[in-house]
């Protein structure tokens, strides 16, 4: 049937068919075939808007909405792609109106309460965003898109259980959802499963091969895992697909083997994103350790003096002589092991699901490790109390023996018995309390042979109230100084040696 014999309910189905195969040019033809027999079908008026704004042709799109809204003002489909159009332009206030009005019109309208959530939570009101979108399940359950957006809000609220069951939501509503992957991915990569995570993320990557953001978490559980080459595999794929993702870029850079490496990677960075502050202050700390100063200095008389980089790295170049500097976190443990006495065991205060400890065992044979196991025992900073729990699950590694429960409670009697002498002692606890705990308990196992790594020493926001303020304190306490004799920036480790006044 020519065009020329079609009805207009002839010609607005046949738009319809093809618009949902994706046959786009096709349904074009017909939703202009329809327009051409009544100018004011507003149907056809919403759908080819929606075609327009497929294709980018925001204008174009919006003229058509406004159009459908002038003949029905209560036409709520087009209020809320009127929406989407001021969403995507970044006018987000506007967009906030107008699925406000297609709400009004439609209180049951699960998608505009879906996209008002993703209004507020780019706003930052996450409160009002989870509101928005528990509205849109209460009017679709299975509504995956509204599901995935709550468990985000769920995620950055720190309430990891809770995300967790909406990302499996979305993914048993639709097993090819590769953003709930990646999602659910990134939930047991905090909850310290790393091949959970591992097989997320290959999940979205074989849903969707051009995801830059999964090939960048995958890159980070191989690097956590010591598997550096596959890792490097990883951020560059991601790169690849996006050449300016400055995250993966960076990841890259903590692969690094040498300051000449990493530099050339962080000055890339700073070339895509001038106003990526931490690359700035990296290039300025790594010529530095090369012997030039001068762009540290001029940070010094910047309005960056108090960053918590700043402060980290001016307090490295305040030391006596400059420690060595590592990237990469196994490279970091493989060069401190070195210096050790691999006769002695070593122990660990803050085990968590036991990646060190496995790697750290390797060589040493013996180790003794400290948790919980249910996380961290009181809030840090924006990290609440519970973060970094294994749930109980204490790790079998075989010469390793586990001490389980809160410092306080079970250092004391342990270290009451004679207790080999340390060759290493990891310090994984974060909080000042604990790492203070662990070291006046472990004092008796420590020598000048003794190296002490302290993980988190350095770079975050109040890094001299934590470890760094424990050290120092138990130091002053005992008559103790310190040697540091190797930093990373990235992973954030600082490893020093003991010494009696």
């Amino acid at each position: 049937m020519s065009n020329e014999n079609l009805t207009l309910n002839e010609a607005f189905e046949l738009a319809v068919k093809n618009h949902q195969k994706n046959n786009i040019k096709d349904a074009q033809i017909y939703y202009r075939k329809v327009l051409e027999l009544d100018p004011n079908y507003i149907n056809a008026l919403n759908n080819i808007g929606v075609i327009f704004q497929g294709l980018g042709k925001k204008q174009r799109a919006k003229e058509c909405f406004e159009k459908a809204i002038k003949i029905n003002p209560n036409y709520a489909d087009a209020y809320y792609n009127l929406g989407n159009i001021f969403k995507d332009l970044g006018k987000n206030q506007k967009a906030k109106e107008f699925f406000e009005k297609a709400i009004e019109i439609n209180p049951n309208y699960a998608d505009a309460h879906n996209n008002l959530g993703n209004v507020f939570k780019d706003s930052g009101n996450l409160q009002k965003a989870k509101e928005f979108f528990e509205k849109a399940i209460e009017n679709n359950p299975n509504h995956a898109g509204a599901l995935n957006n709550l468990g985000v809000i769920f995620k950055e609220l720190k309430k990891n259980r809770e995300a967790k069951n909406c990302f499996e939501q979305v993914i048993k509503i639709n097993p090819n959802h590769a953003d709930a992957h990646n999602n659910l991915g990134v939930i047991f990569q905090e909850l310290g499963k790393i091949e959970k995570a591992k097989e997320c993320y290959e999940k979205a990557i074989v849903i969707n091969p051009n995801y830059a953001d999964a090939y960048n978490n995958l890159g980070g559980r191989f690097q956590e895992l010591g598997k550096n080459q596959k890792a490097k595999e990883c951020f560059e794929k991601a790169i690849e697909i996006n050449p300016n993702y400055a995250i993966a870029h960076w990841n890259l850079h903590g692969l690094s083997t040498d300051i000449d490496e990493a530099l050339l990677i962080l000055k890339k960075i700073y070339k895509i994103d001038s106003s990526h502050i931490k690359s700035k202050i990296m290039i300025s700390a790594l010529e530095g350790y090369k012997g030039d100063f001068k762009k540290f200095n001029e940070l010094l008389n910047s309005s960056h003096l108090n960053h918590p980089y700043v402060r980290s790295i001016k307090w490295v170049f305040s030391l006596p002589k400059l420690p060595n500097i590592f990237f990469d976190r196994w490279l970091f443990f493989d060069a401190v092991i070195k210096l050790t006495d691999n006769s002695r065991p070593f122990y660990e205060f803050g085990v968590w699901n036991g990646v060190s400890f496995q790697y750290l065992i390797n060589t040493f044979k013996k180790g003794f490790g400290f948790d919980t196991f249910g996380g961290l025992p009181e809030d840090w900073y924006n990290q609440p109390k519970g973060t970094y729990s294994s749930f109980g699950v204490i790790p079998k590694i075989e010469g390793g023996e586990f001490i389980v429960g809160k410092f306080e409670d079970t250092l004391l009697n342990f270290f009451s018995k004679e207790r080999p002498m340390a060759s290493l002692i990891n310090f994984d606890a974060d909080l000042y309390s604990s790492t203070l705990c662990a070291l006046n308990n472990s004092d008796k196992v420590i020598d000048e042979k003794t190296i002490l790594i302290f993980d988190e020493l350095i770079i975050n926001d109040k890094w001299e109230e934590d470890e760094y303020k424990a050290l120092n304190e138990f130091c002053d306490n005992l008559g103790y100084n310190y040697e540091v004799i190797a930093v990373s920036f990235y992973t954030r480790q600082v490893a020093v040696k003991l010494k009696k006044n």
